[in-house]
């Protein structure tokens, strides 16, 4: 099968608490409300679901446990139309998972539990590779990571890394190569200096390796920024209809700046899709739950940005 993406990264059954604060060490917080069961999360999924509901061609490259949930999981993806040829049911293992306690503020504190993601060895095959046009890359087990780097660069596929700072995932004395290995760079505000800050760069134009490449910063409510060998391009945020859960509001961008990306647009539209689609993911508690079809996000865009996407 023709891909447009192969993602990998952690899959995740997520389990999402409302706190009355943050609580230090030794201190309690109360639990104001808690979902009933788990959404389906983890970014490289999450971002193949969303395109795969746009039109897109995508398939993931992951390690589920051979339990209930990941079998649930599984059935899930192949409904939505992602490609499970490279996704490996691992046996006597449970899926990973993510509790996560959100504070009146929308800051967070994750506990996350790796199950079978974390318990995979070598080696890695990947089916399919010379019909992929590009792979993406986020947070996962090290050793996952690292394979699946390598099979992507051997097979000369282009390289889009989803950044997070991790030093488990991403120990510094490994990123040189992500850097100068990846056509695109997506992160935030914290990622972003963790990144400069191991590369021993001052600037994030001097991250840029290729006239080619491509480094997207997201900044929260402060929109976002594209910076290219022709400059930097500020993009505002698209305001949501209503707030009720920031969990997943990166991927959905990376999702709609790919949605732009893999059709050609300008860098600029593309981060604006980004910022669009990550509007709807606000929403809705759960990073899938509220995943937007192209007329709703191209209402949403005309509305805000008073031109239509027809026009691109």
């Amino acid at each position: 099968m023709n891909l447009d993406l192969l993602a990998t990264g952690y899959p995740s059954l997520d389990y999402l608490y409302r706190t009355s604060r943050s609580p230090a060490e030794d201190e309690t917080a109360i639990l104001e409300s808690f979902s009933p069961g788990y959404t389906y999360g983890g970014c490289g999924l999450n971002i193949a679901t969303t395109l795969a509901k746009l039109g897109f061609r995508t398939g993931v490259a992951v390690v589920l446990g051979d339990d209930v949930d990941g079998k649930s999981y599984l059935r899930y993806l192949n409904n939505m139309g992602v490609d499970t040829v490279n996704l490996v049911c691992l046996p006597q293992s449970a899926t990973s998972r993510a509790y996560i306690f959100l504070n009146p503020q929308g800051r967070y504190q994750l506990f996350f539990y790796p199950g079978a993601a974390g318990e995979w060895r070598p080696p890695l095959r990947l089916e399919g590779l010379d019909k992929v046009k590009a792979c993406l890359l986020t947070v996962g087990a090290p050793q996952y990571t690292q394979a699946f780097v390598d099979c992507v660069l051997e097979a000369g596929v282009p390289l889009l890394w989803q950044m997070k700072a991790d030093v488990q995932a991403y120990p510094p004395d490994k990123l040189g190569r992500l850097i100068c290995g990846s056509k695109i760079i997506f992160m935030n505000e914290t990622e972003n200096c963790y990144l400069m800050k191991a590369a021993g760069v001052g600037t994030v134009s001097a991250l840029l390796n290729d006239p080619d490449q491509v480094i997207v910063i997201t900044r929260g409510a402060r929109g976002s920024t594209v910076c290219t060998s022709h400059g930097l391009c500020e993009v505002p945020p698209v305001h949501p209809r209503k707030f009720v859960d920031s969990t997943g509001a990166g991927d959905g961008f990376t999702a709609g700046f790919l949605a732009g990306w893999f059709k050609g647009l300008p860098l600029e539209v593309c981060a604006r899709l980004g910022a669009v689609l990550a509007s709807f993911v606000l929403e809705e508690i759960g990073c899938q739950t509220n995943l937007p079809g192209w007329p709703q996000i191209a209402e949403r865009y005309q509305a805000f940005f008073l031109e239509s996407l027809e026009n691109r």
